[in-house]
């Protein structure tokens, strides 16, 4: 809250202010505890470089679009500039990488629309 508050507005005291505010509002005592954290649940570790591969794209980021595959083993990033994020060009980039590193067992994405088309599942 004082985060958003000091981005709106500037009062001085406004830190000590929303603090008070907080500590006296019987709603948000009653609800302090909630909701409860999820449980956490580590990776397993792959054993072989290679064997587990992160995928997922950033667009339009610094004017382009990119494919970003990490290595869950040695969690060394390869990027590719992109002009598009379809399951085709995302395929094909895919395929230069594993040429030169070999097919992973795994692939972890975000199931962005290119990762739950039909073409990059039968891929």
């Amino acid at each position: 809250m004082k985060q958003l508050a000091r981005t709106a507005v500037y009062l001085p005291n406004i830190n000590s202010d929303i603090l008070d505010l907080c500590w006296q509002c019987s709603t948000c005592a009653g609800h302090q505890s909630e909701p409860s954290k999820a449980a956490v649940h580590p990776w397993m570790l792959p054993e072989k470089p290679w064997s587990s591969l992160h995928i997922d794209h950033a667009i339009n980021f610094l004017g382009c679009n990119w494919l970003m595959d990490t290595d869950a083993y040695t969690k060394y990033p390869y990027i590719h500039a992109t002009q598009s994020v379809s399951a085709k060009s995302t395929i094909k980039l895919l395929q230069e990488d594993f040429v030169h590193f070999n097919f992973p067992q795994k692939v972890v994405t975000d199931c962005a629309a290119a990762f739950k088309s039909v073409e990059f599942q039968e891929f």
